[in-house]
């Protein structure tokens, strides 16, 4: 082999060149490539949780105010029993759960005048007024109507509670409970 001519080394050059440029374009920049994709996957999800994380930091933040700003409000127990010797509130509200939750209902039982009624055992002048409520419906109806009660604006202790099979896809529910009245 002879002395290459300074063309053919630029032509075997330029080849190489060309040949690597096309090694790299069809290999490793598809490498690169996915390695990029993948960067750009995992930017979006730690943004993500970066907005889930911010979101709850606000939260809690805004929690925290609101406990601080309950804590200079002082409640007293009292505030949460009612004064009225009728119970009408309380009474229209079980009445009114009753179309509510498409249960028939019976209350009995609330009967005596604020003199003659139990003491609670507090420091407080509660009195205990004993009620019981019959109801009739589907499952789905009765603990709809229970988790109401449980969550209604007044006082209420279930002191006790039976369950039976109603008629056709019906449960009958008797539960015996207190309402509490400030005297």
């Amino acid at each position: 082999m002879g002395k290459m001519s300074a063309k053919n080394k630029i032509i075997i050059l330029l080849i190489v060149w060309i040949m690597s440029g096309a090694l790299m374009l069809g290999y490793f920049f598809k490498i690169l490539d996915g390695q990029n994709l993948q960067t750009l996957n995992d930017m979006g999800q730690e943004r993500l949780t970066l907005a889930v994380l911010q979101a709850e930091d606000q939260s809690f933040k805004e929690a925290q105010s609101d406990l601080q700003k309950l804590a200079r409000e002082p409640k007293q127990p009292a505030d949460f029993f009612s004064s009225d010797i009728t119970l009408v509130k309380e009474l229209v509200i079980l009445e009114n759960m009753q179309p509510k939750y498409g249960v028939q209902m019976t209350l009995s039982g609330v009967s005596g005048t604020i003199n003659n009624l139990p003491s609670a055992p507090t420091a407080s002048p509660i009195v205990v007024v004993p009620y019981s409520i019959s109801l009739s419906g589907s499952l789905g109806q009765v603990v709809n109507f229970l988790e109401a009660l449980e969550n209604a604006p007044f006082v209420t202790d279930i002191n006790g509670l039976s369950v039976s099979v109603g008629g056709q896809n019906s449960v009958n529910l008797n539960l015996a409970a207190n309402f509490y009245l400030l005297k």
